[in-house]
């Protein structure tokens, strides 16, 4: 083997041993990515699954809220982008007196 045929080879080897190490390190990399990846998307899914009794917690409370006058409970459901109005209780027409019409 001649010296300009050593030094070719030994180069080659290095750049192997580098492109080794860093696949190691794009590999290592890429697991820690899709472990959190990995997390967020349980989040997502755990979220979807609760978001019907969230909003039936909200609505409970501007319920509440408003059946008590609650003003701290207003507040707090603002605070957090959610608000309600009451609407006026609806006037119950009264009774006939004869009782509705008779065959």
């Amino acid at each position: 083997m001649t010296r300009a045929q050593y030094w070719i080879v030994t180069s080659l080897a290095a750049l192997c041993v580098a492109i080794m190490a860093l696949n190691v390190t794009l590999s290592s990399l890429n697991r820690s990515r899709q472990a959190e990846v990995a997390q967020r998307q349980q989040y997502v899914q755990q979220s979807v699954q609760l978001e019907s009794l969230y909003r039936e917690i909200v609505r409970a409370l501007a319920e509440l809220a408003a059946r008590n006058n609650d003003e701290d409970v207003r507040t707090l459901l603002q605070r957090h982008g959610i608000s309600y109005t009451v609407n006026p209780a609806a006037a119950t027409a009264p009774a006939p007196a004869n009782g509705g019409p008779r065959k």
